[in-house]
């Protein structure tokens, strides 16, 4: 029998409402027992109960090693998390666990498992069959859908199918349409550390250029830039981010612009706006959403020298 460990995080899923609302109180026994699956065959791990607002990248790296230490004990991991940030620590495993040979299934819910019309159960269930599966790779289910750890993107506050998988396909894991991934042929590494001095910037009309310097001079090494349309800056008049961009990149700054659209992604090879950042060494996001790009830039820091520019996201 396939043994599967379950680690909680917290969440909606884990919540009740307490004196300021709703807070995580659940363990991975009430989880468990939703799956309706055996008891010898789902191990717990309750790891932490914590709204997903106060998960920091700090926890994902404790994340990753916890999953590394366990890796060939399980054929597969479930990890309950909260759905506000699920998203982010679905993409900083999906990069930090390189070349996985097993499914880490990230989940959750949008109203507590247990009370009226709860999604939590269906949800529950949907990871419990992708874990068994088999199917290498992190993966986020949720409502009816699984999506590739470095896709997601929470789209609804509150409708049960709130994520959508952007730039890729849904998976399937069902009979003859089942998306089937092959075992990894590199073997399995862990990447546990994360630079952590990346910001986010979103452009909004008439936005000062100062920004990028309040940053910079802080002492980020990273910033995504969230343009307008495909990848779009202001260049004109007292506007213009281009001297901006120029100082960062004179600083080994890595700048990555990406756009505030939800669907088709940034392409600054296409518009002004975009060439004449690219031309300053800024990197675009590509199709990939800032969920998986903040993570994503972390990481190549760790693999770039200090004071030298992240050269490619690939």
């Amino acid at each position: 029998m396939p043994k599967i460990l379950l680690i909680t995080t917290g969440g909606t899923i884990a919540s009740r409402c307490g004196e300021h609302g709703l807070r995580p109180v659940l363990m991975g026994e009430e989880l468990r027992t939703a799956m309706g699956a055996e008891w010898d065959e789902i191990e717990i791990r309750d790891y932490l109960s914590l709204d997903s607002c106060n998960i920091i990248p700090a926890y994902w790296e404790e994340f990753a090693r916890e999953i590394d230490d366990l890796r060939t004990d399980y054929d597969g991991f479930i990890v309950t998390h909260g759905t506000d940030t699920m998203a982010y620590t679905s993409a900083a495993l999906y990069y930090m666990l390189e070349n996985l040979d097993r499914p880490v299934v990230l989940t959750g819910s949008q109203r507590p498992l247990g009370v009226s019309g709860s999604d939590a159960e269906d949800n529950l269930r949907l990871a419990h069959r992708v874990a068994l599966s088999g199917r290498p790779g992190v993966v986020l289910a949720f409502g009816g859908r699984v999506i590739r750890g470095n896709a997601a993107k929470k789209l609804y506050t509150v409708r049960d199918d709130a994520f959508r998988s952007i730039g890729a396909p849904d998976i399937s894991i069902d009979g003859d349409t089942a998306d089937v991934q092959a075992a990894p042929a590199a073997p399995f590494h862990l990447r546990d550390v994360l630079d952590e001095r990346v910001a986010v910037i979103k452009l909004y009309p008439g936005i000062p250029p100062d920004i990028v310097h309040v940053y910079v001079n802080a002492g980020y090494r990273g910033l995504i830039i969230e343009g307008f349309g495909s990848g779009g800056v202001p260049l004109i008049n007292e506007q213009s981010l281009l001297p901006a961009l120029a100082h960062a990149h004179d600083c080994g700054r890595t700048v990555v612009l990406t756009t505030q659209c939800v669907y088709d992604g940034a392409d600054i090879t296409r518009y002004e706006v975009g060439v004449r950042a690219a031309e300053l060494g800024v990197l675009s996001g590509g199709t990939l959403p800032v969920e998986a790009l903040y993570p994503l830039l972390m990481l190549r820091l760790t693999e770039t020298p200090e004071g030298e520019r992240v050269k490619s996201l690939t």
